[in-house]
């Protein structure tokens, strides 16, 4: 069930076709509804799996009586965490899990201490995102960096507490916050950073695209590659496996940013091949 049509869900789900059609065993049969018809998958019989593609998907069939099992992708990690107390039907990771749209704070963490000497890196949250501000020091922490965090209460905030964060970073990471990172603020925060010296590493590649320096991201395909092996894996009559983090990702980074930055840094392969050798951590 898309989201909306086109895009990145439109992307996924045509990979995820591709990839179901060349794995071994017969190719389960594959359908693709629009939102508007979710009372349809909230009524389809045993034995089939419900991929709900993207936060407004996903929010739907939380709100549906628990028929069949529903993996939710293309999502942030919060916004499934923040569905948990309000819907009954998210209490199960057996019938409602997810494979999260954004990287282990780890992965993060590691490619900018991969990408720069700096070891200060800020982070900008929101109200609503103040929940990820422990996992998030404690992974700085852990790669050996120093994370400071501001927080931006609304739109008149946001610049101010921006400035403040950047005086006392070397680095900032962009975080799958709607109210911070947005159309509307994103060139106003990235040219606030670029005057600042201070590089932005961000979590898509549309971000390297705008003008952050690098990221770390899955596309759709990885992540529809993902979803194929879990589904080779169910077990007969069991349920989904927890929630997880993307596990196949890539590296972009802008080298004009870069060069403009005066940074030396490793080029995108060499840094991909540093975060593949990072244990995969807890999501």
């Amino acid at each position: 069930m898309l989201s909306e049509d086109g895009g990145a869900y439109a992307e996924f789900a045509t990979s995820l076709n591709a990839g179901l059609g060349q794995a071994g065993g017969s190719k389960p049969p594959v359908r693709v509804l629009p939102l508007a018809r979710s009372d349809e998958l909230a009524r389809a019989g045993g034995g089939q799996l419900v991929v709900a593609v993207g936060t407004p998907a996903m929010t739907a069939m939380a709100r549906k009586p628990p028929t069949v099992p529903v993996l939710n992708v293309l999502v942030p990690r919060a916004s499934f965490r923040k569905l948990a107390p309000s819907s009954p039907r998210t209490q199960d990771s057996k019938s409602f899990s997810a494979v999260y749209f954004d990287q282990p704070w780890s992965r993060q963490m590691a490619l900018i201490r991969h990408a720069l000497p700096g070891r200060r890196v800020g982070i900008l949250l929101g109200k609503d995102s103040l929940e990820l501000s422990a996992s998030v020091l404690a992974a700085a922490k852990a790669a050996g960096l120093s994370a400071s965090v501001e927080v931006a209460n609304d739109e008149a905030d946001l610049l101010p507490a921006l400035k403040l964060l950047l005086a006392r970073s070397d680095s900032l990471l962009a975080v799958p916050d709607a109210a911070i990172y947005n159309r509307s603020n994103i060139a106003s925060i990235l040219l606030t950073s670029y005057r600042a010296k201070v590089p932005l590493f961000g979590f898509s590649a549309s971000y390297v695209k705008a003008g952050a320096l690098a990221s770390v991201f899955s596309e759709p395909a990885q992540i529809a590659q993902q979803v194929v092996e879990i589904i080779q894996n169910l077990p007969a009559g069991g349920g989904l496996p927890a929630p997880q983090s993307p596990r196949y990702f890539s590296v972009r980074v802008n080298s004009q940013v870069q060069l403009s930055l005066e940074l030396t840094m490793e080029n995108e392969v060499q840094l991909l091949q540093k975060l593949k050798q990072i244990p995969e951590s807890a999501p």
